[in-house]
């Protein structure tokens, strides 16, 4: 009987962080996308900042792997998808930190402060990247 109790136990866990990774990206979807009330009008230009551009396909890969989840019987791969989706993000980040070097937007010479002040001013408007991406071309430099 404890071994039912506990098969049981793990696939409500399960469940409730299938349904709480919906429920957060939608909630992040609305805030980003809509940029509606006090919230939505302060998260989206400091996750702009942060991610730049990456901000409007993180809603969408949540709530993908939470689909994905929630359709296979192999459960116990949610830390394993997290993972390959953080993975796929750098490298987005990359890319988009390289294009935005070699287009002259952001300048590598100068100190790493006017570097990151440089990323977050060009995320926040949706120009470029943020300071995630550049943090890692800045310190592979």
């Amino acid at each position: 009987m404890a071994k039912r109790g506990r098969k049981k136990q793990k696939k409500v866990s399960v469940d409730v962080a299938v349904v709480s990774m919906i429920i957060i990206s939608i909630l992040l979807a609305v805030l980003i996308y809509m940029k509606s009330g006090f919230i939505g009008e302060h998260l989206s230009p400091a996750l702009g900042g942060i991610m730049g551009i990456i901000k409007y396909i993180l809603p969408i890969g949540i709530f993908a792997i939470a689909i994905y989840i929630s359709t296979h019987k192999e459960r116990q791969y949610l830390s394993t998808k997290l993972l390959q989706y953080t993975i796929f993000l750098a490298c987005i980040a990359i890319m988009l930190s390289v294009f935005q070097i070699s287009a002259g937007n952001i300048n590598i010479s100068k100190d790493i402060t006017k570097i990151m002040e440089q990323a977050y001013y060009l995320g926040e408007r949706d120009i470029g990247g943020g300071i995630i991406r550049n943090s890692t071309c800045s310190t592979a430099n």
